[in-house]
């Protein structure tokens, strides 16, 4: 492709995080990305998405926009209830589709999803950005250093305020219409995909789940066990708390039969190390940064100061494949099996079972 013209659907929290990295891409890129149409029911975000980010075709509906704004490629960042219909609809035009995760309200909604895509074959994108984060890009590197040996165990916490107020304030995140459940499937299938991507294919799960906020439908407690098919050990717990002035944030360690490491940071900041008998180093954010720029193919030097903002080196990714011709990554089946390792987790939960993934067959699930 020689440029391209994007239309966003969801003129949101999430919906301003692309507008922001996507403008700045295309200053970057000039005159091979233009931002053409934003939809999105209240006039208000509307226009403050055209003063801000330059959208010139403003639309109420996100279907008129796809049926009619001057677009080839689309974002869908509204709440999850309306990502299923819209990407097919998008499909059937021969859009070329980035939809932010998670990727639809069930399985079988995202089974749906990924049958249209491919029969129309376009390019997809899905919104998993913590593959494109700095902190876990190296700490993924570190890990698979022969001098690390083998994984042991893995534990991960990752907590945030209720999404309803705060910075990521979403009235919708409580309403299960809107919804696909609560921090596992809105917040945690991030953290699922990110244990995939550094350890393979999961074998087997047992899970555990609260609501102590009281909104049905919607956990704000998560606590999964997984063995993946290495036979490595790891724990996740997910939590939507209270404290809105605690920022979100994750804590990952790794334990290797040679090595340890862990981070604070889920997108820019500092990784802890060691290796063998040798002590315990910082490598500060500054030196994660620039391994992580060091390791890419192009990073264009406008944009070479924002590598750590991972929404824009993950949106970068999405349009520089397009450009190319090349296939985006993670693409909407990624996003399946990532749904399908919440849904299986869900199942635990319900049910108590200890559930074998590999031949976990969700129809009728969340």
């Amino acid at each position: 492709m020689e440029s391209l013209r994007i239309g966003l659907i969801g003129a949101g929290v999430i919906g301003a995080a692309h507008s922001a990295v996507l403008q700045q891409i295309s200053r970057a890129l000039a005159a091979r990305v233009h931002l053409i149409a934003v939809a999105d029911p209240v006039a208000e975000r509307r226009n403050l998405f055209r003063d801000l980010y330059g959208y010139q075709q403003l639309f109420s509906d996100g279907h008129d926009l796809i049926a009619r704004a001057e677009i080839d490629t689309l974002f869908v960042c509204t709440p999850t209830r309306y990502h299923a219909d819209l990407v097919q609809t998008a499909a059937t035009r021969g859009l070329h589709i980035f939809c932010e995760k998670p990727l639809a309200m069930t399985y079988g909604d995202g089974c749906a999803m990924v049958a249209a895509v491919e029969r129309a074959g376009v390019s997809t994108q899905i919104g998993l950005v913590l593959r494109y984060s700095a902190v876990y890009s190296v700490m993924r590197e570190l890990v698979r250093e022969p001098r690390a040996g083998v994984p042991m165990a893995v534990i991960f916490r990752d907590d945030q305020c209720f999404p309803i107020r705060g910075m990521h304030d979403s009235a919708w995140r409580a309403d299960r219409a809107f919804t696909a459940g609560g921090t596992l499937i809105e917040h945690g299938v991030h953290d699922l995909d990110l244990l995939t991507w550094f350890f393979g294919p999961v074998a087997r799960l047992r899970a555990w789940e609260h609501n102590r906020a009281g909104h049905p439908g919607v956990e704000d407690y998560m606590a999964v066990e997984l063995e993946f098919a290495s036979g490595l050990r790891a724990q996740l717990v997910n939590v939507w708390h209270n404290m809105v002035q605690r920022p979100s944030n994750r804590r990952l360690e790794i334990f290797c039969s040679d090595a340890f490491v862990a981070s604070d940071a889920d997108m820019s900041g500092d990784v802890t190390y060691q290796f063998g008998d040798g002590p315990e180093q910082l490598l500060p954010a500054g030196e994660v940064l620039r391994r992580f720029v060091a390791a890419q193919t192009r990073v264009p030097d406008a944009l070479r100061d924002c590598y750590g903002v991972s929404y824009l080196v993950q949106d970068l990714a999405f349009v520089e494949a397009l450009l190319a011709g090349h296939r985006p990554t993670p693409d909407m089946r990624a996003g399946l099996e990532a749904q399908r390792l919440v849904t299986a987790a869900y199942h635990a939960a319900r049910t108590g079972e200890v559930v074998d993934v590999v031949h976990f067959a969700p129809e009728g699930e969340r």
